[in-house]
C-alpha cells in the first residue's frame, strides 16, 4: 500500500507540474504493455496451438481480415518496431485525449455540492451526457485516426489506410460500443480529471491489445493478397 501511495503521490506531483507530458508518458507505457501483451499471446498460441489469436479474438476479428491466414508467415517471437509504433501513437494521442476531457468538463461541469440525492442524480445526468458526447464524436474519430496513422506508419501508402478502413474500422467501432460506454460512464462520474486517461488506458490494455491484433491482421492479410498478385 505504501508503494502505491508513493506512486500516486509522484504521479500527482508530475501531473501538477507537467500535465500533458505526464499523460503522454503514461499512455505511451500502457500502449507498449498492450502491444507486448498482444504479441506475446499471439506467439504463445501459435507455438502451442498453431493459432494466431486467442479464442475470444476468433469471434471478434472479421472473416475477411483472415481470409488468407494460411499464407501469413509465422509470427516473430517479438517485433520491437511494432511496439514502438504503437507506443509512439499512444504518446502522441494523449494530449488530444487529455484536452478532450478538459473540454467535456468545461461544457458539462459537475454541479456544486448540495442535497445528497439531488447531487447524485445531477452527477449521473452529467456523466451520461459526457459519455454520450464522447461516444458519438470522439470514439469514431479516434479510431479513424488510429487506422490512418498505423496504415501510413507501416507502409507509407494511402492504399493501406483504405484497406484498414474497409476491413477493420466497422468491426472495431462495433466492438468499441460493446465495451466503452459503461467504462466511460464510470470514468466521467468518479475519476478526477488527472486520472481519467490513465484509468481508461489501464482498463483498456486488453482493448489496445485487440486494436493491435486487428491492425496486425489487416497488415498480414494485405501482404498475403499482394503476394498472390505478384
Amino acid at each position: 500500500m505504501n508503494a502505491l501511495r508513493a506512486f500516486r503521490d509522484a504521479y500527482n506531483r508530475s501531473y501538477n507540474k507537467r500535465p500533458i507530458f505526464t499523460l503522454c508518458v503514461t499512455n505511451c507505457v500502457l500502449g507498449a504493455i498492450s502491444d507486448s501483451l498482444a504479441q506475446g499471446i499471439t506467439y504463445y498460441d501459435y507455438r502451442k496451438n498453431h493459432k494466431r489469436f486467442p479464442e475470444i479474438m476468433d469471434k471478434q476479428l472479421p472473416e475477411n481480415v483472415r481470409e488468407h491466414e494460411d499464407l501469413w508467415p509465422p509470427p516473430p517471437a517479438y517485433d520491437p518496431f511494432r511496439t514502438v509504433r504503437f507506443a509512439f501513437y499512444n504518446f502522441c494521442i494523449a494530449p488530444i485525449v487529455g484536452k478532450w476531457y478538459m473540454v467535456l468538463d468545461r461544457y458539462f461541469p459537475m454541479p456544486a455540492a448540495g442535497a445528497a440525492l439531488a447531487s447524485t442524480r445531477a452527477k449521473d445526468i452529467i456523466a451520461i451526457k459526457r459519455m454520450a458526447v464522447d461516444q458519438a464524436f470522439f470514439a469514431p474519430s479516434s479510431l479513424a485516426v488510429f487506422f490512418t496513422v498505423m496504415g501510413l506508419a507501416e507502409t507509407g501508402k494511402w492504399a493501406a489506410v483504405k484497406e484498414k478502413f474497409h476491413d477493420a474500422y466497422k468491426p472495431a467501432l462495433v466492438a468499441n460500443y460493446t465495451v466503452w460506454p459503461l467504462v466511460q460512464l464510470v470514468n466521467f462520474k468518479l475519476m478526477p480529471l488527472q486520472y481519467r486517461l490513465p484509468f481508461v488506458s489501464t482498463l483498456g490494455i486488453l482493448w489496445n491489445a485487440y486494436l493491435s491484433w486487428i491492425n496486425s491482421a489487416t497488415r498480414e492479410e494485405a501482404k498475403a493478397i499482394e503476394s498472390q498478385l505478384v
